[in-house]
């Protein structure tokens, strides 16, 4: 967990320092003076002056600031009472609004580009991934719940989905993001069954814990072993990569899901018929169950290898652009989710959770590393232009509201607007930490 931690902290304040660097490259060709420049907040670490900037490595990687000058300029302001910020030469209350809307806007737009370049990166790299087949068991099947959006079609067990909105299905893994990226919107789709196609349409209900879309099926994924796990309960029973499991206590099985239901009733020994070089053979089993009741017997089941190759530069860039802009499309969709009665404890995730996150995917190699990081920061970029006072969106709204009426606005004002910020960020930050407790709880 300590290493996750740390690895999650390293990709963390990546994200910061490119977000705190848009602003001071912004600042210096605008001409305003960057006095400090810190990686972190709180009780400085690391300090070294380079010119007229001071930059800093802070205790807590939680964020990070660019501190330019004119401060002083404010606070001279609100004690005098005056109509307007000191203009000071190398200030940021000097320069023309339109290069302030520039430095405020050059954080955010700092962290777009780099999600561009991570899902470039991605695209270049290619990757691989494990799913099972397009071919579905209805949920109502075993464990007997109201009918789901499945039910409702008319799918059944051994279905194969190999279309919705006549976008192509090939495997399960489709099946989820496509759904679960359309909650409570209608779905046409295409279904295969004993060799002839049919057609229906679903409506994924809203899961209130992820704001993903659920329709209640699960993969039909056959009893083919693809690994036995060391030191497991299969492997101490004799079970082989290759064998076929075709039977439970005498009972015929077919799929995971039936054979999953048999070790729903935690019995302490289970006997396996398994099909193993064209012969029969027969095994006894301990299962093994966690804290949560659930059986782990050290099998892998066999999966489809999806390989996506890399791509050429150009087709590389193209890719980034495009899906950094899916990906900010569906951010403003979750976001809108998290209205229509979400569990927020589960859909927002704080800096302890991100963290985490980022540590557990490092450990999956760059390709995860690089998708997660493009989420944060397209997040991030959405987050920070939002008009509210003390993010970058509220010193581009200022600027704006300066512009257009060509006089600025009174530093008072600003001052008491400011604290509707503070309020603003303190409430969220309390939510997220809450969140980021419950889930360290769980």
């Amino acid at each position: 967990m300590i290493l996750k931690i740390l690895i999650g902290l390293v990709a963390l304040g990546v994200v910061i320092f490119v977000h705190e660097l848009g602003h001071f490259i912004a600042a210096r060709c605008c001409g305003v003076e960057v006095e400090t420049f810190s990686l972190g907040w709180g009780p400085v670490l690391f300090r070294k002056k380079i010119g007229t900037t001071e930059y800093r490595l802070s205790l807590f990687p939680i964020g990070g600031y660019c501190g330019m000058k004119g401060e002083q300029g404010f606070r001279e302001a609100l004690e005098k009472n005056l109509d307007a910020i000191p203009a000071e030469k190398g200030s940021l209350y000097s320069v023309h609004p339109l290069k302030r809307m520039i430095i405020a806007f050059s954080g955010p737009l700092a962290n777009l580009l780099f999600a561009v370049i991570s899902l470039s990166i991605v695209s270049s790299q290619g990757y691989t991934y494990y799913s099972y087949d397009n071919k579905i068991i209805p949920a109502s099947v075993y464990d007997n719940t109201l009918p789901a959006p499945a039910d409702i079609a008319g799918l059944q067990k051994g279905d194969r989905i190999i279309s919705m909105n006549n976008e192509p299905i090939r495997y399960f893994s489709d099946i989820q993001q496509y759904v679960g990226l359309h909650p409570q919107e209608e779905i046409s789709l295409e279904y295969e069954r004993n060799g002839e196609i049919f057609s229906s349409v679903l409506t994924p209900t809203l899961d209130k814990k992820t704001g993903l879309g659920r329709i209640g099926v699960y993969p039909y994924v056959s009893l083919v072993i693809d690994k036995v796990l060391p030191d497991s309960a299969a492997e101490a029973a004799g079970l082989e990569a290759g064998d076929e499991i075709i039977a439970v206590n005498a009972e015929p099985v077919t799929n995971s899901i039936e054979f999953s239901g048999v070790l729903a009733g935690k019995p302490e020994l289970i006997s396996l018929t398994v099909s193993r070089n064209g012969g029969d053979l027969q095994f006894e089993i301990a299962p093994v169950y966690k804290d949560d009741g659930s059986a782990e017997i050290g099998i892998a089941w066999i999966a489809n290898e999806i390989i996506v190759p890399g791509t050429g530069f150009l087709k590389s860039i193209q890719s980034g652009f495009s899906n950094t802009w899916r990906t900010i499309v569906l951010t403003i969709k979750s976001i809108g989710l998290l209205f229509r009665g979400v569990d927020l404890r589960e859909a927002v995730s704080g800096p302890v959770r991100i963290t985490v996150m980022l540590g557990e995917v490092a450990q999956n190699g760059l390709t995860s590393v690089m998708e997660l990081l493009s989420i944060i920061c397209v997040s991030l970029f959405l987050m920070n232009l939002l008009p509210i006072p003390i993010l970058d969106g509220g010193l581009i709204l200022f600027a704006l509201i300066e512009l257009i009426y060509r006089k600025p606005i009174k530093p008072k004002i600003m001052y008491r607007v400011q604290y509707i910020g503070v309020g603003f960020i303190v409430c969220l930050f309390i939510f997220a930490l809450f969140g980021d407790i419950h889930y360290l709880i769980k």
